[in-house]
């Protein structure tokens, strides 16, 4: 029993530190290359690509992957915090940022589509 919880503590710990590898390796090519795209960014297509290329295997990120899901809530809480502390400013532009935030989503959705039905074909 203690030596199948400390196999299962292994295997979220190793999954883990894949998942900060990609993180860490994305911030590094951010510094030196791209100072104007997000580190995470970079690092969450990173370990797409090492997925969707087999040079990991989906088993060795699940574990990790699978918890930080579970709490995935709590990670959008200072996002929350920090719109309410600009409360004055879209109660005075909340018009515009509607209507971008709508345009731009419609946008995307079209052009996503499109993508799919040339991905298709």
């Amino acid at each position: 029993m203690i030596l199948r919880r400390s196999k299962e503590w292994l295997t979220l710990l190793r999954s883990l530190l894949y998942i900060f590898m990609f993180l860490a390796l994305g911030e590094i090519i951010v510094y030196f290359l791209f100072p104007y795209i997000p580190g995470n960014i970079v690092g969450m297509f990173l370990i797409f690509f090492a997925l969707k290329f087999r040079i990991i295997n989906l088993q060795d990120v699940k574990p990790a992957s699978d918890k930080l899901m579970k709490y995935l809530v709590l990670f959008f809480i200072p996002y929350g915090v920090g719109l309410m502390s600009y409360f004055h400013l879209i109660e005075d532009y909340w018009i515009s940022i509607t209507f971008a935030a709508v345009l731009s989503s419609l946008l995307t959705l079209y052009i996503t589509a499109l993508v799919l039905q040339k991905m298709e074909k």
